[in-house]
């Protein structure tokens, strides 16, 4: 995802930490965030995903 796709990703993260079960998702989110973050403040990259 770009930029765009990640700055709207970002804005959805404080409604997916409410449903997460254990300290181990929470992290993940905290994690994503931080990924998204970069992401939105360096214009022209992009944030990939490998797996299912």
């Amino acid at each position: 995802m770009n930029e765009q796709e990640s700055a709207v990703v970002l804005q959805e993260i404080q409604h997916l930490r409410q449903r997460c079960g254990d300290e181990r998702q929470l992290a993940a989110m905290d994690d994503l965030a931080a990924m998204l973050e970069q992401c939105v403040a360096t214009p022209g990259s992009c944030l990939w995903f490998a797996g299912d």
